[in-house]
């Protein structure tokens, strides 16, 4: 099984990427999705760009779950 970790923030989301198979754990990925760019008042492009940004991670990866760390 694949699973995809988010350390969601709006400036850095984090994430990371493992292959769990029984007890074993596999490292596969990790990064950041940076909105850094953009003024801190533009949250719908901040979004925008965090929306595509982990699109492109779970299409790359192909998760079958993921966890969301709480803010």
């Amino acid at each position: 099984m694949r699973i995809l970790g988010i350390d969601p923030g709006l400036r850095t989301t984090g994430f990371g990427v493992i292959e769990a198979d029984g007890p074993r754990l596999a490292y596969v990925a990790s990064g950041t999705v940076k909105t850094e760019a953009l003024p801190s008042g533009d949250l719908p492009g901040r979004l925008k760009i965090l929306f595509d940004g982990l699109r492109e991670v779970t299409r790359r990866y192909a998760p079958d779950c993921a966890a969301v760390e709480i803010v």
